[in-house]
């Protein structure tokens, strides 16, 4: 190698170096390759804590050979979860040799325990949760070696009673930090129960029984931080139960049976001596007073909730105690006032709720010494604030007094220091802005005084305020602002004056506004609007006057981008109209009575205008003078009119508009090039019209037109034999022709030309009189993805045609008269791409299966209400498959042939709600039964030849599924050798295996019962049991499965085999030697044949 090559490589090997990335290392614990050892469990997540593994709606015999399988990869498994199993007794080695940390049992009905459950992840699970289960009792002996136990979650339960010895050996005492036994039937616990849990911390017991607390009910209990208690019958708390809870931060008792809250020598409150307490909620009980002592020494509570009680009365300095309070929560109580000193240095305070009370006055000094509180005082009956009822509260959140019958509010009633920054005054009856103090209220934002009596804004309404920038007089009775009253509001943004009595706008009823972008004056009574009532709100961005009576237009603000005109009584549009400078972007005119007057000049000046509606406004013709100066429109909509007739180059020339909007006008007539000059709609819409022709030619020039909707009208063709009418739509993709009168479609319906790539992909049909398809369907639509033929009258498919639309994604012939799809093998060929097919309420009563079962892609087959009486293996596969079938409607026959698709129901974890509709018909017994709730026993066979047939070809498949199946028996040197497989979700642990005689079954030779988690036995006959089977043809060798209560289950033939099916060891090697002896002799002739 020359020192060139050296170089180069050397180059090569640094570049390397600096391209290559850093590639980071996967997860430390990866799931295992082979996923069947796994079965019917799955590895979910891996991570470098454990992987995730979940069983569904399996049994205890089917997960333990998958947990058994895990175990020996000796993975570490952070979280098992087992969901909707069918397990009632939890017992064995399921979750032996496993390493452990978090166990879910969710959904599945447990009942019990046993004691050694947990043999083998004693020492590494650190949170077990069984939630929604049926434990009936609490699982003392099983829980008592969980030695690192740090969570129990007992969520959902049918415990009546806690033992007393439920903890007091258990290895959990000194590690268990939460316990949770919630939503079941337990009474109260004994209070030796819980006093070896030296260390909890959460104890949740909400959702119970409990009724009575004994004292020291939690003796012991030292570190408990939260308490839950709700959502039980609790009549009565006091220091009494909760002496020990000295940590306590957090106690919830709320929905429970509250009377009072008891006192201590009537000087200290029930937590008096849980002085830490920081959270109480005691709301939905039935507290009815509170006073000073209620929360003496609680100076660290820093949220109170006491909603839906009966509070009527709470007495003065009741809160003075709790200095670190953040929220006093006292909504839906019986309050009719707010007392002297009620909210008193309360300087901590965030949210104050007295809401929904019967609160009438708000009485001096009620509120004082607050800051940056929401203080919500709605719903009440107040009609009465006392001057100085706010003293010293700077800067209030927010301020609601709404809904009340407050009709004034004294000068004084907030002093020079107390502010909202918003303040909710609506649904009051102030009749008069005076009546309102804004004067200190310097750092107000939004001020909402709607649905009030106001009638006048008068002088001096606002002083300058420079924060507030929403103010809300909607739904007043305002007639009257007084000139320039908005002009020292120096932030104002948005103003809402809508839904008021205001009659005009005078030159200087808002005058110079910079700063504000959102004006709404809609539903007033206004008719005269001064030219320049809105010139100096030089931002505007916004301006609704809907729903008034104006008939002139004004000058517009420079600015305003959006302009809302729409029901009014506007009759003309005069020329010159419209400002030459302006922003005007949305124009709505809709709901005039413009008619036909508009005219040269009528939109001149509005060059950025892009959006503009004259709905129902009367027209007869389109104005395409007064349209032809907007070159910037892009949508406009003429809904509503009474236009007739489309003549030539009927809108003019608008090279913009994406969008043209006719529908529900009175179209009879569109000339040839009706629409020359847009050049670029995308949509166009003539929905309820009445159209019965269309000319050719009417389309020319849109060659952009994407969306072309033609429904509800009187159209019979699209064509005249030689031409089409949509030859002209270059770009078509979505056409709607429902509700209409086709009957018959011809080779120029849709557009088609070898030279010219169409695109029309969707085609709405329905509601139509089509009697047929036929193959001219195929013509110019072999881009189609979308079919509509719902709603017709098709008997017939011709053949061919649905083959032959081979993009097609979507097909709908529902609500037609189909009662023949197989009598030709190419009626219903269908296109490999077709995901879902509609074929409901029609006369079917069977299908070209071949042709369903060949398409790959389909999602949804939908058969509701036709004349089908059995699910047959070909549906079934389907719905196997993940195809959503709908079938209710059908007088379905329940018979042995729906076995395989009722085992597949039972096997979901999740069905979905419209296989749950499909009821049977027949026979008799199982009328409207629903298909999801028959066991496969109750599904028998009707006795006919075909059944039988059907049977014999098909062994197996429709017998009742036994629980168990021999795998494999055989024989060699007198060992029998069996296996078997489970065969089922349900509830199924261990299995009874024995051998009787056939002539007297009650003669059983040999029995055991195995473990769930063995699959194979093998029994030796050589000695003393080998002499009673010297006759093999007259025993059994049986298999029975017990479920997890130990109960034997139900028994099926196929569980049985006669000794005499066993194949000899012995025979069968020497059926394998031989056949090697014969293979060497073939190769050693055949070698000498070719040496000669």
């Amino acid at each position: 190698m020359n020192t060139a090559e050296a170089l180069i490589l050397m180059g090569m090997g640094i570049c390397g170096i600096a391209l290559a990335g850093y590639i980071p290392p996967g997860p430390l614990y990866r799931c295992p390759k082979e996923k069947l050892l796994l079965h019917p469990c799955s590895c979910d997540t891996e991570s470098d804590q454990g992987i995730t593994v979940s069983c569904n709606n399996t049994n205890l015999a089917s997960m333990s050979i998958a947990l058994n399988n895990l175990a020996t990869f000796r993975l570490q498994i952070e979280n098992l979860m087992i969901y909707k199993c069918n397990v009632a007794r939890l017992y064995g080695s399921v979750f032996y040799k496993l390493n452990l940390r978090v166990l879910r049992i969710e959904e599945t009905p447990v009942e019990i325990i046993e004691e050694h459950t947990f043999l083998g992840v004693n020492n590494t699970l650190n949170e077990f949760h069984l939630i929604n289960s049926s434990l009936k009792e609490f699982p003392t002996l099983a829980f008592k070696i969980l030695g690192n136990l740090t969570v129990l979650n007992i969520d959902g339960h049918k415990i009546v009673e806690l033992p007393k010895d439920a903890f007091i050996l258990s290895d959990m005492a000194g590690k268990l930090l939460k316990l949770h036994i919630a939503n079941g039937n337990l009474t109260t616990p004994p209070s030796e129960s819980l006093q070896p849990l030296r260390k909890l911390k959460t104890l949740d017991l909400h959702g119970n029984q409990i009724k009575d607390l004994k004292r020291n009910q939690f003796k012991g209990l030292r570190d408990v931080e939260v308490l839950d208690l709700s959502y039980n019958v609790i009549p009565k708390v006091d220091s009494s139960h909760l002496s020990d809870l000295t940590k306590m931060s957090w106690f919830n008792v709320s929905h429970n049976s509250l009377t009072e809250i008891t006192r201590v020598d009537d000087i200290w409150g029930a937590f008096a001596r849980n002085t830490v307490l920081k959270v109480l909620n005691m709301s939905f009980n039935k507290i009815k007073r509170l006073d000073q002592t209620t929360f003496r020494g609680m100076r660290f509570l820093r949220r109170l909730y006491l909603t839906d009680n009966l509070i009527s009365d709470v007495g003065r300095g009741t809160f003075s105690s709790l200095k670190r309070i953040g929220t006093i929560d006292l909504a839906r109580n019986l309050i009719k006032k707010i007392d002297y000193q009620m909210f008193y240095q309360l300087n901590f305070i965030e949210v104050l709720d007295v809401s929904e009370n019967l609160v009438t006055e708000i009485q001096k000094l009620a509120f004082k010494d607050l800051f940056l509180t929401n203080i919500n005082l709605s719903k009440n009956n107040i009609s009465k604030i006392e001057s100085g009822a706010f003293e010293n509260c700077a800067n209030i959140t927010k301020l609601d007094m709404s809904f009340n019958q407050i009709a004034n509010l004294p000068k004084k009633a907030f002093d020079e220091t107390t502010y909202a920054t918003e303040l909710q005054l609506s649904n009051n009856l102030f009749d008069n802005m005076t009546q309102i103090p804004l004067h200190n209220m310097t750092g107000i934002k939004i001020l909402n005084i709607s649905h009030n009596l106001l009638t006048t804004i008068p002088k001096k309404t606002f002083p300058k305020l420079y924060e507030l920038h929403t103010i809300d007089l909607s739904y007043n009775k305002l007639t009257d602002i007084f000139n320039s009253v908005f002009q020292v509001l120096f932030s104002l943004r948005t103003l809402d004056l809508s839904h008021n009595d205001m009659e005009s706008i005078k030159p200087s009823t808002f005058g110079a506004v910079p700063t504000l972008l959102k004006l709404d004056l809609s539903y007033n009574k206004l008719e005269n609007v001064a030219r320049s009532g809105f010139t100096r709100l030089a931002s505007t961005r916004e301006l609704i006057l809907r729903g008034n009576k104006i008939k002139s237009l004004f000058q517009l603000p420079i600015s305003v981008s959006h302009l809302d005109l729409s029901y009014n009584n506007f009759e003309e549009l005069p020329p010159k109209l419209w400002p030459s400078m302006n922003s005007l972007l949305s124009l709505d005119l809709s709901h005039n009575m413009i008619g036909d007057s508009l005219g040269d000049g009528s939109f001149s000046g509005l060059l950025t205008l892009q959006r503009l509606n004259l709905n129902y406004n009367g027209m007869r013709n389109p104005p395409w003078i007064a349209l032809a100066e907007l070159t910037s429109l892009q949508y406009l909509y003429m809904e509503g009119n009474n236009l007739t007739q489309l003549n030539r180059n009927a809108f003019g020339k608008l090279p913009v508009v994406f969008e043209l909007n006719l529908a529900n006008n009175n179209l009879n007539n569109i000339s040839s090039r009706a629409f020359e000059g847009l050049l670029q709609v995308i949509v166009l819409n003539f929905t309820n019209n009445n159209l019965s022709y269309i000319p050719n030619g009417a389309f020319q020039g849109l060659v952009a037109l994407q969306t072309l909707d033609l429904s509800h009208n009187k159209i019979t063709k699209l064509d005249n034999k030689t031409h089409g009418l949509l030859d002209d739509c270059l770009s078509l993709e979505r056409l709607n022709l429902s509700h209409n009168k086709i009957s018959f479609l011809t080779r120029k319906t849709f557009p088609s030309n070898p030279y010219i790539p169409y695109k029309l992909k969707e085609i709405d049909l329905s509601y139509n009189s089509m009697p047929v398809m036929t193959f001219d369907l195929t013509v110019g639509t072999s881009k189609l993805e979308k079919l509509n033929l719902s709603h017709n009258s098709i008997a017939d498919i011709r053949k061919a045609v649905t083959g032959n639309l081979t993009r097609l994604v979507s097909l709908d012939l529902s609500h037609n008269k189909l009662h023949d799809l197989t009598s030709d093998k190419e009626f219903f060929r269908l296109p490999q791409n077709i995901s879902k097919i509609y074929l409901s309420n029609n006369k079917l009563n069977d299908l070209p299966w071949e042709h369903l079962t060949n398409v790959s892609h389909l999602s949804l087959l939908d058969i509701r209400n036709n004349l089908f009486d059995n699910f047959g293996p070909e549906l079934t596969e389907m719905v196997v498959k993940d195809t959503d079938v709908y079938f209710e409607g059908n007088q379905l026959r329940c018979d042995c042939f729906l076995r395989p698709l009722s085992r597949h129901f039972s096997n979901q974890l999740f069905l979905k709600p419209f296989y749950k509709s499909i009821r049977c018909a027949s026979p008799p017994y199982l009328s409207n039964h629903s298909l999801f709730d028959l066991s496969e026993e109750r599904l028998n066979c009707p006795s006919n030849v075909n059944t039988t047939r059907i049977m014999e070809r098909q062994p197996g498949d429709y017998d009742i599924l036994s629980d168990l199946r021999f795998r494999e028996l055989s024989e060699k040197k007198g060992i029998i050798k069996v296996k078997w497989r489970v065969m089922k979700h349900s509830d199924i642990a261990d299995t009874n295996l024995f051998i009787r005689d056939v002539k007297d079954p009650q003669n059983i030779v040999f029995q055991t019962t195995l473990p769930y988690i063995k699959r194979t036995l093998e029994i030796d006959t050589t000695g003393s049991l080998g002499k009673k089977l010297k006759e093999r043809a007259e025993y059994q060798i049986c298999l029975l499965a017990k479920d997890s209560k130990n109960y034997v289950r139900n028994f099926y033939q196929e569980q049985c085999k006669y000794l005499t099916e066993t194949i000899s060891g012995a025979v069968r090697h020497f059926i394998n030697c031989n056949f090697v002896v014969i293979v060497l002799i073939i190769h050693f002739v055949c070698y000498l044949n070719c040496v000669i």
